[in-house]
C-alpha cells in the first residue's frame, strides 16, 4: 500500500513542475458553434434536437437525429476545456484494435483521425475539438458488395468529418 502512495505522491510533484500552459480560447457556447441546419445539411439528415453537456474536462454538443433506417442516430462535436500538450490529439482519438489514426493535413494546426470510429481531432491554437459521427445513414446499393459499401461509407463519413472540422475552425 506504501508504495501506491510513494508513487502517486510523485507523480503530484512531477505534475506540479510541469510548465502552465494557457487555458484554450473558449469564445462561443459548444451548441452555438454550428447550427443544426448546418449540421442536418452535412450529415444528410434532419436534426431533430441538441443537447449541451460539461464534463471535467471538456463540453459537447449532441445533436440528435430522427429515426432513419438505422434508428436515431447522434452527431457530436466535443471542445476540451482544459489545456492538452501539443502532440497529444493522436492520443486522445479513440482506436480498436483493427483501427489506425491518420494525421490529416490542411486542418488546423494537427488534426488526427480514426475513420472506423468516426472520430477527428483538430487543434487550432490552445483550443482542441473533437467531431464525432456516429450511425450516418448509408444505404447498401443494390450493386455493391459489403466491402465496396464499407469503402463508399466511410468516405462519407469521413467527408463529413472534415467538413465540420473545416467549419468549426472558419469560425
Amino acid at each position: 500500500m506504501k508504495k501506491y502512495f510513494r508513487a502517486a505522491a510523485v507523480l503530484l510533484v512531477q505534475l506540479a513542475a510541469l510548465p502552465a500552459m494557457a487555458a484554450p480560447e473558449i469564445s462561443a457556447p459548444i451548441c452555438e458553434i454550428l447550427a443544426s441546419d448546418a449540421i442536418a445539411t452535412m450529415i444528410g439528415m434532419p436534426v431533430a434536437g441538441k443537447e449541451s453537456s460539461k464534463g471535467m474536462f471538456s463540453e459537447a454538443c449532441v445533436f440528435k437525429t430522427s429515426a432513419g433506417k438505422q434508428g436515431p442516430s447522434m452527431f457530436i462535436i466535443e471542445r476540451y476545456t482544459k489545456s492538452l500538450p501539443a502532440g497529444a490529439e493522436k492520443d486522445m482519438v479513440m482506436t480498436t484494435p483493427t483501427s489506425q489514426i491518420l494525421a490529416v493535413e490542411g486542418l488546423g494546426d494537427a488534426a488526427w483521425m480514426n475513420s472506423y470510429t468516426s472520430e477527428l481531432l483538430v487543434r487550432r491554437g490552445g483550443t482542441v475539438h473533437k467531431v464525432i459521427a456516429r450511425a450516418v445513414e448509408c444505404e447498401k446499393l443494390a450493386e455493391e458488395t459489403y466491402d465496396e459499401q464499407e469503402v463508399r461509407c466511410t468516405a462519407k463519413r469521413v467527408g463529413i468529418l472534415k467538413q465540420t472540422a473545416a467549419a468549426i475552425l472558419a469560425r
